[in-house]
């Protein structure tokens, strides 16, 4: 019976070294671990660039080789550095976002390949606000219907301000417009505002009119702003 059991005892030994998902000496596959797989950056103005990263280490026994990086819009760059990792170094993906063209919550995506046979993709994710840099306020002047023997003087007229948003010292530097009967002026400047008087020198002129203003500032972000302006001029 003693004997019987040590033998059942020595099978199960053996049994287990050879059911072992690994033999001695054998190392593990190489394994990406991220730091932080969902990044939010603070706010960015608008035309502006945001440089960051994501911190990755190789936690397996093998080098780690990355593949191809793809960023989900043309607006974002990434790339690896270094492609290879050693096993228990470190590496980052390099990351530069462009945000000209937007506003607003945005939220993008990379995709990160490499030879990590249990993650062979890792998708990553960023967060920012971008926020308009100058902001004008109506983006349409409409001066409707400008009756000039009954109608009252001061339809003639029209106010616009142009706000700095970020305080980043954007300020007016010149206004114009194609409607040769409209005339612009820059009023004052106060709490990084910028109010603009505009108003109508018909002359001869009658009927629909539709132009643009377009307003010169210093800013780097946006140098030029345009905005429309239409009405229709009656006796």
């Amino acid at each position: 019976m003693k004997h019987a059991a040590a033998l059942t005892a020595l099978g199960l030994f053996l049994g287990g070294i050879f059911l072992s998902p690994l033999n001695a000496g054998e190392k593990t596959g190489p394994k990406i671990v991220f730091n932080n797989e969902n990044i939010t950056l603070d706010k960015l103005p608008s035309g502006g660039h945001a440089k960051f990263y994501f911190e990755f280490t190789n936690r397996g026994e093998q080098t780690l080789v990355v593949g191809e990086v793809k960023a989900s819009c043309g607006c974002t760059q990434a790339m690896a550095s270094p492609k290879e990792i050693p096993a228990g170094e470190t590496g980052k993906i390099d990351v530069t976002f462009d945000s000209h063209g937007f506003a607003g919550k945005i939220e993008k995506e990379i995709l990160v390949e490499s030879n990590d046979p249990a993650r062979p993709r890792v998708e990553l994710k960023f967060r920012v606000e971008v926020m308009p840099t100058l902001v004008v306020e109506p983006k349409i002047i409409d001066f409707e219907t400008v009756h000039l023997k009954t109608g009252n003087p001061r339809d003639l007229e029209k106010y616009f301000l142009v706000k700095d948003m970020v305080k980043s010292g954007g300020r007016v530097r010149f206004v114009e417009t194609d409607i040769p009967f409209l005339r612009t002026q820059i009023e004052s400047v106060k709490d990084y505002q910028t109010r603009v008087r505009v108003w109508l020198v018909p002359r001869d002129f009658r009927g629909n009119f539709q132009g643009l203003i377009k307003i010169l500032s210093d800013s780097k972000f946006y140098p030029i702003l345009v905005i429309m302006v239409q009405g229709e001029i009656k006796d």
